[in-house]
């Protein structure tokens, strides 16, 4: 879920434009073979966290020093990473921070964000999605999807989790579409409700600081604005993370938490994994126990 950071982690720098193009990687010319696997040992974890470290730099344009991007939750998460299997190199990752760790380090991740007292009274089995990354190199292909099938079995059968909570980050320093597309998206196609956002990040004020479409308010209504703002969204520019967020039936928050260090808006996303949802991820697990066993 999210591509943020804890303001106690590495230190974060802006890097000059040139140096991003050393990150770049040509997508590979054949749809690679990719294989989702947990991993626990060390030498893995800081190989993914030297991963998300090198797509969060080049995504967002900063750098992370000692080239990882590491925090307190690492050490009590588990950590589900999807490999090409040509190269063995990652194409992407995600970590699940569990209970234990939540009632260990007194939080989730996502408690630095929003305020979750009232959305967490009374749950248990809350588990924590978080720092989901794709390798530039194989977005727009199956990367995300095998990482998603790959945690089915784990979420249904090993952690018997009720609900999935997390955040998900619409990058600020790409274009305006991606921030209106994702507002008008969750609000006019997602559920979403009132979670109240410790950094409130104001899409009006954005868009007329830092948007080309600062015009667009010009002889609008105040009371106006937001609605034919929010409107004029394309399905494409949401990101592909919140697309299949809200096809699992997510609620998202309605305002979004503005992250400075990556200059991105973050949203709080949650899933109930209810009786009709565990039994289609339990069909899940019996078609991939079936592929596995041919």
């Amino acid at each position: 879920m999210q591509a943020t950071i804890l303001r106690t982690g590495p230190v974060l720098r802006f890097m000059p434009k040139g140096v991003l193009k050393s990150f770049k990687q040509k997508p590979p010319k054949k749809v690679p073979a990719l294989k989702c696997e947990v991993v626990s040992d060390a030498k893995t974890i800081a190989e993914v966290q030297r991963f998300r470290a090198r797509v969060f730099g080049s995504a967002y344009g900063i750098y992370f020093d000692q080239g990882i991007d590491v925090d307190r939750f690492d050490e009590y998460s588990i950590h589900v990473v999807v490999r090409d299997t040509k190269t063995n190199e990652i194409a992407a990752c995600t970590r699940v921070v569990t209970p234990k760790a939540k009632e260990k380090l007194g939080s989730y991740y996502s408690e630095s964000e929003f305020d979750l007292t009232d959305y967490l009274k009374g749950k248990d089995q809350v588990y924590e999605i978080g720092r989901t990354c794709v390798d530039e190199a194989y977005r727009g292909g199956k990367a995300l999807s095998v990482l998603w099938m790959g945690m089915v079995p784990l979420i249904v059968r090993e952690l018997d989790a009720k609900y999935l909570i997390g955040t998900v980050s619409v990058n600020l320093g790409i274009k305006s579409e991606k921030i209106i597309a994702t507002q008008g998206y969750i609000q006019e196609k997602a559920k979403s409700k009132k979670i109240v956002s410790l950094k409130a990040f104001d899409i009006k004020d954005y868009l007329t600081t830092y948007s080309d479409d600062a015009n667009f308010f010009e002889g609008h209504k105040e009371k106006e604005v937001e609605k034919e703002v929010l409107l004029k969204y394309r399905k494409k520019d949401v990101p592909s993370l919140i697309k299949k967020y809200k096809n699992a039936g997510a609620t998202f928050s309605k305002e979004a938490y503005y992250d400075e260090d990556f200059n991105c808006a973050d949203y709080f996303v949650a899933v109930k994994v209810n009786k009709r949802m565990q039994l289609k991820l339990k069909l899940v697990c019996k078609i991939i126990d079936m592929k596995a066993k041919k």
